[in-house]
């Protein structure tokens, strides 16, 4: 489960077991197994149950990862555990504010919870839709591509697209096209990236595929013209095999999202909500939840980050690694939905 993070103090604070002053510890507290206990702070104890929670929390990761993050995590523990301390000397826990959130994040934990149990029962994809996704992908799959752009974003209005793009059509080269640009006082900025196929918005890459290294195409966004040079490109394919958890994780999440969203309009259209006050002009809803589904990040960027661990000296021998640009609405975005 994943909570806004100046939630994130409070719930450790409230969850964290401590040792009241008042009365003998009993003899089953007193004996309790040593290995359960990873850290002492003051006298209060860190169990391991509290370290694996937080472990379980990150998603999987290696073996390393996870030996790395619990050293990590164990510290944050230990610093959590000190300030929880101090605010317990300075009776924080009883101040209005402080019950306030507590109980905010109690209701949030809640929701979350209930979310999560209905997220269990996402249904998984059929051998068939798998088969089906991974053939009508091939960009993404069986022949993806590892690209090398050089991209001029033009700072025009919608209806001078056409007039820019005729102006451009028989020009060969990005050099020519950004004199040209000058020429006529079209301001432009100038960026350049390396890009597996899943690191690119869907519908750019289906219209950068075709094109053969040294082409340049002219994609049309919201608020630019964007001239997109292939500079070089290297086949990277990935098959059937390798690409089925990434597609399957893709699906659940597609399925997971649908239940949140169906789950939500049917709690909405059943309940008695009245907005009173400031917000009486308010009506009842039925938008996608604002809960958060406890589901896998983008599975084909998880797919981009396992392929070039597997790949990297072959990747960066072919493609030097370019620092993105923050100013690429085009490219920088990912594959929608994904």
């Amino acid at each position: 489960m994943h909570f806004a993070n100046k939630y994130l103090l409070l719930p450790l604070i409230v969850t964290t077991s401590f040792i009241t002053a008042c009365g003998k510890q009993d003899e089953a507290e007193s004996k309790k197994p040593e290995t359960q206990v990873i850290a002492k702070v003051n006298g209060d104890e860190i169990s391991i149950h509290q370290l694996n929670y937080q472990l379980a929390r990150m998603g999987q990761a290696s073996e390393e990862q996870s030996k790395l993050a619990s050293k990590q995590i164990l510290a944050r523990l230990v610093d959590q555990q000190l300030l929880k301390q101090r605010a317990l000397e300075e009776k924080l826990d009883r101040s209005p504010k402080t019950l306030q959130a507590i109980e905010s994040s109690k209701d949030e934990i809640l929701a979350q919870a209930y979310m999560d149990q209905l997220m269990s029962k996402a249904a998984k994809p059929s051998k068939a839709e798998i088969e089906a996704f991974y053939q009508d992908n091939p960009e993404l799959f069986a022949n993806r591509r590892i690209y090398r752009l050089q991209e001029l974003v033009v700072d025009i209005n919608k209806d001078k697209f056409a007039e820019v793009q005729a102006g451009l059509k028989d020009i060969k080269t990005m050099n020519e096209v950004a004199v040209w640009l000058k020429e006529k006082n079209h301001p432009f900025t100038a960026n350049s990236n390396v890009r597996a196929a899943e690191q690119l918005p869907l519908e750019m890459l289906k219209k950068l595929h075709p094109i053969k290294d040294g082409e340049w195409i002219a994609v049309p966004t919201e608020r630019s013209l964007n001239i997109v040079h292939l500079a070089a490109s290297q086949s990277k394919p990935i098959s059937r095999d390798d690409a089925t958890p990434f597609i399957e994780q893709y699906f659940l999440n597609q399925n997971k999202s649908k239940l949140a969203k169906n789950e939500m309009e049917t709690l909405n259209s059943n309940a008695k909500i009245e907005y009173v006050g400031a917000f009486s002009d308010m009506k009842k809803s039925s938008t996608d939840s604002a809960i958060t589904i406890d589901a896998k990040s983008d599975p084909l960027q998880e797919k981009s980050e396992q392929v070039k661990k597997m790949q990297t000296d072959k990747t960066e021998s072919a493609t030097p690694s370019t620092k993105p640009s923050t100013d690429q609405p085009s490219i920088d975005k990912g594959l929608s939905g994904l």
